[in-house]
């Protein structure tokens, strides 16, 4: 028989204390032997720590401060050696059979296949579509396929999404490995949302391969660590524009064009509005981190 590949899942906490107890028995239940799981807690402020402490066979890490998603994923990233990593959010929940659909296809995919995602369905019904991958539209808008549809949806479309959500996706260590840059595989500028398009993009643009593993079943709640709406906005705002500039192609200008006043323009007097202060600290940010890595140089 053959020996199963390790596999090596990721959870972040921050205030996961409504979640993260079925995150990780669904984790302890997978019909996976070959199966270490590593918990990074960034500083939660509520009884995460008192739950964490009552699982066994987990690897729990603790951070004195709030460092951010990518940077936790990072810290276990580097530390291992596994085959596979398994990113999962703290409020997702895996069906028992999920890391082995995920591992099977894995190991009969071709050798430039380096990320894979499964069927993910909104835990606040388990029938409707929370993510079948990543989307990036010609307007640099991102969005995760199938979002608020039914599951019929799945029969109807075929999967050309770019790469897995990272709520709940499984890379080869090795695809990880070759897009590491600054000594990062999640880019920890972006701290929260959309790295996983971007993990996904740099990936694409090394060669790597995205596939769809249908059988391979969780629920997703989403923004389970009630996270500030207006940071969600900051960060969004910041990341979309600072991935746009990484990514940035001669040919992609007309569509940047197009998009800058339909889309761009109309939000950015919106966030103006809204919030003024979290939408200029955005724009210092992105000028800084421009001027730093030098990305337009790069191109």
């Amino acid at each position: 028989m053959k020996t199963l590949p390790e596999v090596s899942a990721v959870v972040l906490t921050f205030n996961s204390e409504n979640f993260i107890s079925e995150c990780l028995k669904s984790l302890l239940k997978q019909n996976y032997p070959n199966l270490k799981i590593f918990v990074v807690d960034n500083d939660s402020q509520d009884n995460t720590l008192a739950i964490l402490d009552n699982f066994k066979n987990i690897e729990i890490i603790k951070n004195n401060q709030n460092i951010g998603v990518c940077s936790a994923r990072n810290s276990v990233i580097r530390q291992i050696s596994s085959k596979y990593v398994l990113t999962v959010d703290s409020d997702v929940i895996l069906d028992e059979n999920f890391v082995f659909q995920m591992v099977s296809r894995a190991e009969n995919s071709r050798p430039d296949t380096g990320m894979w995602g499964g069927t993910v369905f909104s835990m606040k019904d388990s029938k409707t579509i929370d993510t079948l991958g990543l989307k990036l539209g010609r307007f640099y808008r991102f969005y995760d396929l199938g979002s608020g549809k039914n599951q019929n949806y799945m029969l109807k479309k075929n999967n050309d999404a770019i790469g897995p959500c990272a709520c709940s996706a499984l890379y080869s260590k090795k695809m990880l490995e070759s897009v590491n840059g600054r000594g990062e595989f999640f880019d920890s500028e972006m701290h929260y949302l959309v790295e996983d398009f971007d993990l996904a993009l740099r990936a694409q643009n090394k060669g790597w391969k995205f596939q769809y593993v249908a059988e391979a079943v969780c629920y997703h709640y989403r923004h389970g660590s009630n996270i500030k709406s207006d940071y969600i906005k900051y960060l969004s705002f910041k990341n979309r524009y600072l991935l746009i500039l990484k990514d940035f192609k001669l040919p992609k200008i007309p569509y940047l064009v197009l998009s800058l006043f339909l889309y761009d323009l109309p939000r950015l007097v919106y966030l103006l509005i809204v919030n003024y202060a979290y939408t200029k600290k955005a724009a210092l940010e992105i000028s800084k981190i421009v001027w730093q890595r030098k990305i337009l140089k790069k191109q």
